[in-house]
């Protein structure tokens, strides 16, 4: 198989020949700053399949500069599509999701986020398959993009939850939900209120949990919204990027918000041993032997 080189940023998998890189330098494509960690789980991918990871310095430099993305993609979108039918991942089109679920304000954040993480109520690890947003009880909530709602009323944990299906095996949900405002089996369209901020169901306290799934199965809600931007922005970016989304990738995620119990011993232990000084102690006694 063609070596490829491949780079990968805020979900962004950019392969090209190892032969041929455009060398015109222009506009900045990412900010270093919104680059998402989780992304560089590609390169596990990369590995399996004999891709060649760019090394973080390259990366960098890589952001900085516009390397004619449309040549870049162009042959990678045919190498990654190969893939995709040698190993049965579906590449999915995310391009439908355009519209935040909670406006961003000073009174919204981030409090847990997809992945590993230590579960708040039961106090032990668990895998949590989406987002939560803190936002005040009764804060709008809005489908993050055209759909049906095929699920509006009260289940288990989520308290009140209203999943959209928004075709091709891209459905959404919103849970924890003050009140629900969409009926069921109704269409809707992208940035429509359908419900409220609340607190029902498993909660510590008023928060959206967002979920995105593809063909049932919870992949990471912050990279499908970017590969749905870069969709949009470029079919060929959006399709290489989607490969942040395949099972290999998603499956070891950590929240970077509130990580498993054991993750932040480990860092704190690494934190400490880097930083505290080595203790020599005092030397042994040793008996002679006669």
């Amino acid at each position: 198989m063609t070596t490829l080189r491949a780079v990968a940023v805020l979900g962004l998998l950019a392969a090209v020949p190892g032969s041929s890189v455009a060398r015109a330098p222009v506009e900045p494509v990412l900010n270093p700053a919104e680059m998402v960690s989780p992304a560089r789980l590609l390169a596990q991918l990369a590995t399996a399949f004999e891709i060649e990871v760019v090394p973080d310095a390259v990366v960098d430099q890589l952001i900085r500069f516009r390397l004619g993305v449309r040549d870049l993609l162009h042959g990678a979108t045919e190498r990654l599509a190969g893939i995709a039918q040698l190993t049965g991942f579906r590449i999915p089109d995310l391009t439908v999701l355009s519209a935040q679920p909670v406006a961003p304000s000073q009174s919204t954040w981030a409090t847990s986020g997809f992945g590993w993480r230590e579960d708040p109520i039961r106090k032990r690890k668990k895998f949590h398959r989406g987002d939560d947003i803190r936002a005040k009880s009764g804060t709008p909530v809005f489908a993050a993009g055209d759909g049906v709602v095929v699920f509006a009323g009260r289940q288990g944990g989520y308290g009140n939850v209203i999943y959209v299906d928004h075709g091709g095996g891209v459905v959404t949900r919103y849970g924890h939900l003050r009140r629900i405002e969409a009926t069921l089996d109704t269409a809707i369209s992208a940035g429509q209120q359908i419900g409220q901020v609340g607190s029902t169901g498993r909660t510590t306290g008023p928060h959206l949990h967002f979920e995105v799934r593809l063909d049932g199965r919870a992949v990471d809600p912050s990279t499908a919204m970017t590969v749905a931007e870069l969709g949009r922005e470029s079919p060929a970016a959006g399709q290489v990027a989607s490969f942040a989304l395949a099972p290999e990738m998603q499956e070891n995620y950590e929240s970077p918000f509130d990580p498993p119990r054991e993750a932040k011993k480990a860092k704190r232990k690494a934190k400490a041993e880097g930083s505290r000084p080595e203790r020599t102690g005092r030397a042994k006694r040793v008996r002679p032997v006669s």
